[in-house]
């Protein structure tokens, strides 16, 4: 291993398999990260039995990796400590985050913290990533090619993109790229990647948001839509250009919590005004005799309670 990295660099990127369908595929994706120095695997809802004898083959060599892979119902439970996920897909999408190739990814990756805590993900072989897995991701990973089946193999996209993570992660020749010309949502000076800008120097401290403090910012923010009437496709459309202008943020917890509390904001006007509305419906239902012991209405001023679970 080159002294441009440690084993610490290494064992921050995870690799994800979500929706797999043949355990040799998982076989082979294991033997393909280990033999580019990764060890973190996580399979989401893979079809069962996944350990078959014809995966434990594929996988020849790297038995240690099949021993100690996760596996997890969900995919915001396989990424709930990540700080930077990306999709990898081939197919395009009208809204998406910004495409980079996997050389481009290696360039970003040789930038990034080495406290970054990273999942790529890959979907399932028939079907590929999901439109909700992909808004989990801040980038879409797409390998070119000039043939009219550009399709691969899963174990074959793991391999590519474990091979040019590998490559960042040493700061190899070619695989050091500043600015990289498929990300359409860079701003700032040229030459000046997303990963160097905004991880800043890598002082031993990272101080961004988990992808589960951001699922559960949008699930607060979407109840505090819910209350403000906005249902419905409206909702989802909001909502999916929310996550769009929020990924490309890369926010901090500092600024999740923010939102957290713009959202609760919003809800306290809303259910204070229909605490109002209630109050009064009922005092104008009760005899007068009644009415000066009615309780006072709720103020549009005050907090709706954190509802959000978080």
């Amino acid at each position: 291993m080159s002294a441009g990295a440690n084993q610490g660099s290494f064992d921050s990127v995870r690799f994800v398999l979500i929706g797999t369908t043949e355990p040799g595929n998982i076989g082979s994706s294991a033997r393909a990260i280990k033999t580019m120095g990764f060890r973190d695997l996580a399979l989401v809802a893979p079809r069962k039995p996944w350990k078959t004898d014809h995966c434990i083959a594929m996988g020849h060599g790297a038995e240690e990796i099949l021993d100690e892979l996760t596996v997890h119902d969900t995919l915001d439970d396989a990424i709930a400590d990540r700080t930077l996920v990306v999709a990898t897909t081939r197919r395009t999408r009208r809204d998406q985050p910004a495409v980079l190739t996997p050389r481009e990814w290696s360039g970003r990756l040789s930038s990034s913290s080495s406290q970054e805590r990273i999942a790529i993900l890959f979907g399932p072989e028939k079907t590929g990533l999901s439109n909700d897995d992909i808004l989990r991701a801040r980038w879409i990973v797409t390998a070119p090619s000039p043939t009219d089946y550009p399709s691969m193999n899963l174990s074959q996209a793991v391999m590519v993109m474990a091979y040019e993570s590998t490559m960042g992660l040493l700061g190899m020749p070619n695989h050091v790229v500043a600015g990289a010309p498929g990300a359409s949502d860079d701003a700032g000076a040229p030459g000046a990647s997303d990963a160097s800008r905004v991880a800043g120097a890598d002082d031993g401290t990272l101080d961004r948001a988990t992808a589960a403090e951001l699922e559960c910012m949008y699930e607060n923010m979407e109840k505090s839509l819910l209350a403000a009437s906005l249902d419905g496709r409206r909702l989802r459309s909001v909502m999916r250009n929310l996550r769009m202008i929020l990924q490309r943020a890369e926010l901090r917890e500092e600024d999740v919590n923010t939102f957290h509390s713009i959202a609760q904001r919003i809800r306290g006007p809303i259910i204070g005004s229909k605490q109002n509305a209630n109050a009064k419906a009922s005092a104008a239902a009760k005899p007068a005799a009644s009415a000066e012991t009615t309780a006072p209405p709720a103020t549009g001023d005050s907090l709706a309670p954190d509802e959000s679970g978080c």
